[in-house]
């Protein structure tokens, strides 16, 4: 009797399109059955029956119709999220080269993908080629999508690397979910120290004549905060993920092939008060307000917590919904037509330290592209797209804010984009190939809730990319982009805690806009695989909130141009049989103008190494990562405190209040993963690991993220003075059934 695996999904409650869909689960499927008078071997010893799906889709991949890219892409495989341990998108493509996943907030948890060295409103997230996330769904959805059902990440880096996402100045982040060819089942099941629990569990059918395929995928994902210096108010928050998907696909001619794609996600969040429930945090609202000096043991916030539960807590709940149809037909030879249309709906609760924050955020999509591969060595792409977003925003603490003062205002928008677009994929010759591509596009924002003049944006632009690849032998390649990108800036609610006691206000007037340039040098020989690259990226009116001089933090254009250069060297190499090393050197060179916009300091050089042994159904996987010491001045960071206190007892900063500066001096340090698995059988794979061997980090080896500045003559109390990891060690087990 095989064990069952079970995910728990209690919080993923069943719409009626869930439902829907579900039920389509039910086609018919083709199972193997022996025949009148064979043998009755045990289903061990019987091979499994693998049925190839080879219908329009994949003709048109072979014919090129479909998979046309030619620009640098970094592939994140299946076998490597398993490997990393990866339960997230932000886990699974935190080291990738050009990568970082920014921890912006010890309390509340978000993460920014930083592609490039931009910023992480700067990348753009796609499913199987579909844009589906907004800003807002940014800075906490990356940790609520889950690796489960995942073929492969593409990441694609610079300005115009998505033809459909011209936004995407820093670049493209591309999850490809499987696609079903035979009967299958996957379960994975693991557990850890630090409250870790991860359960998925994948099942694959498809129908007896091989036109129809079904993937189904479930993820139940928990782990606990974490608390490094022990003074009671954790680095790291709590975190509750649940997934469903549901990916159906069919043939329905010869020509036609239809695909239609569900998800649901939860994500429950909170940071904060380390060792106390969220419904202990937020019943404490009625003990009151503790005197604002006193909340740390002499007033140090590396020292013990003292105020109430409350007045620390950033608790966030996420909900999220994609339905996804895509309609692809074979027109003739040398045509062919995709339509697809995608919603979103994502939804966002929050407490954020007595205030309340909600948020819906819809988006509707549409993208028609037609592709003629009649020409010589060509291939033409026409398409219209057009994507529709409306963000509403609500807060009880505003509204009674609003009372005193009517001038306070949301932050909810509407946004509209219209484009066409036509792109030639030209093969010159064997060695020489060439893709251009132009869009027109007209964008529209109203920020809804703001009434100054000059707050709606309308802009119509033209956005030029080209890519070339030259095949200088059988083992040298060269790759050079160059492109043109956009942005408008949206969201400013997450951009800066604390926004709603003071107010805010958007004074955008422009839209970012972006030039790139990508040149990428590879080698691939029968043992050695090399890439070295560089890239530049400038940015014209980039959006980021002014404190000084203002009434109230405003989000609005810089003047001055902005740029960044990476440089990066990976290399991986096959040194016997069962052993292979892999390492990398990147660098990251910020302009002036920019360093002073980040709300935490980045990545400016990064080594990693690593070696992956297989021997006898053995596998032990080993990663390293060193980060470079940095000057945190540049970035920010001086004149930030450990100690207040508050000598009057009136929140006010007065001479000698402010004590135990910060150190603007950020050290080198390095971490360490490991993972050992061993196949059992054909089925059966047991696996244990541990990430952050030396259990380096932050609040314990350095300082607390936690300070006090001085806030025009009055204290203030922040979470981000973040330079290294917020996390310890981390110890796992667990089984994975293929079935």
């Amino acid at each position: 009797m095989r064990p069952s695996f079970t995910c728990r999904l209690q919080q993923l409650p069943l719409t009626p399109i869930a439902a829907a869909l579900l039920l389509a689960l039910a086609m018919p499927v083709h199972a193997d059955k022996p025949k009148s008078g064979a043998s009755t071997a045990s289903d061990a010893d019987q091979p499994v029956e693998v049925i190839e799906v080879q219908g329009v889709r994949q003709r048109l991949e072979r014919k090129g119709q479909l998979g046309d890219m030619i620009e640098k892409t970094e592939l994140i495989s299946s076998a490597e999220l398993f490997n990393s341990q990866s339960a997230t998108l932000s886990e699974a493509i935190d080291t990738a080269p050009g990568i970082r996943v920014s921890n912006e907030c010890s309390m509340c948890g978000i993460k920014r993908v930083m592609i490039n060295g931009l910023k992480g409103e700067h990348t753009t997230i796609l499913v199987d080629g579909v844009p589906m996330h907004s800003m807002v769904s940014s800075y906490y959805g990356m940790d609520a999508i889950s690796t489960a059902g995942i073929d492969s990440i593409e990441i694609a880096r610079g300005s115009g690397a998505s033809m459909i996402a011209p936004e995407a100045i820093g670049g493209t982040i591309n999850i490809i979910t499987k696609t079903p060819y035979r009967n299958a089942v996957e379960a994975d099941l693991s557990t850890g120290t630090d409250g870790y629990r991860n359960a998925s569990v994948m099942g694959t059918a498809v129908t007896k004549d091989g036109k129809g395929g079904a993937l189904v995928t479930a993820q139940s994902y928990t782990a606990d905060g974490f608390d490094g210096d022990g003074n009671g108010v954790g680095e790291t928050a709590a975190m509750d993920n649940q997934s469903l998907s549901v990916k159906l696909t069919y043939d329905f001619s010869p020509r036609d092939n239809a695909e239609l794609r569900y998800a649901r996600f939860t994500s429950d969040i909170m940071g904060g008060p380390f060792g106390v429930s969220r419904d202990a945090a937020l019943s404490s609202l009625i003990n009151g307000d503790t005197p604002f000096g006193q909340w740390f043991e002499d007033g140090d916030v590396s020292q013990r917590y003292l105020a109430q539960p409350w007045e620390t807590t950033e608790a966030i709940d996420s909900k999220r919904e994609e339905l996804t149809l895509r309609w692809l037909r074979e027109l003739a030879d040398d045509w062919s037509l995709t339509t697809t249309g995608s919603t979103v709906d994502h939804g966002q609760d929050s407490f954020y330290e007595g205030f309340d924050y909600r948020n819906q955020d819809r988006i509707y999509y549409g993208d028609l592209r037609l592709s003629w591969s009649g020409l010589d060595n060509h291939l033409i792409t026409f398409g219209v797209d057009g994507r529709n977003e409306e963000m509403r925003s609500q807060s009880d603490a505003l509204v009674r804010m609003q009372q005193d003062d009517p001038s306070l205002t949301g932050d909810s928008f509407d946004y509209q984009t219209w484009g066409a677009y036509v792109q030639d994929t030209w093969t010159i010759n064997d060695a020489l190939e060439l893709q251009v591509a132009l869009r027109f596009d007209h964008i529209t924002a109203d920020f809804v809730d703001q009434t100054e003049v000059g707050d709606e944006l309308s802009e119509t632009l033209l956005s030029p990319r080209a890519h070339l690849r030259y095949l200088h032998n059988q083992q040298w390649t060269s790759r050079l982009s160059a492109g043109y990108g956009y942005r408008a800036p949206l969201a400013f609610f997450e951009s800066d805690h604390g926004i709603l006691e003071d107010g805010f206000q958007i004074a955008i007037d422009e839209l970012e806009e972006s030039r790139s340039v990508n040149y990428a040098l590879s080698f691939e020989g029968e043992a050695l695989v090399a890439t070295a690259s560089a890239a530049y990226t400038e940015i014209d009116h980039l959006a980021w909130i002014e404190t000084e001089g203002v009434e109230r933090p405003t989000l609005l254009n810089l003047d001055q141009k902005v740029s960044v250069a990476t440089y990066d060297l990976m290399a991986s190499y096959q040194l016997t049989d069962w052993l292979s090393v892999d390492g990398g050197i990147e660098h990251f060179d910020y302009s002036k103008a920019y360093q002073g916009t980040f709300s935490v300091a980045p990545l400016e050089q990064r080594v990693t190494a690593g070696f992956d042994a297989e021997w006898q159904g053995w596998d032990l996987v080993a990663s390293a990562s060193w980060i470079g010491s940095r000057d945190l001045s540049k970035y920010g960071y001086g004149d930030r405190y450990n100690r207040f206190v508050d000598a009057n007892n009136n929140g006010l900063v007065e001479v000698g209040e402010l004590q135990d500066p910060k150190s603007t001096d950020a050290p080198s340090f390095v971490t360490v993963d490991l993972k050992l698995s061993k196949a059992l059988d054909d089925v059966w794979q047991l696996y244990a690991g541990v990430n952050n061997l030396f259990d380096y980090n932050q609040a314990a080896d350095g300082e607390s993220p936690l300070y006090w500045a001085d806030a025009d003559g009055e204290a203030a109390y922040d979470v981000a003075h973040i330079w290294g990891p917020l996390y310890g060690r981390q110890v796992y087990a667990g089984l994975k059934a293929t079935f």
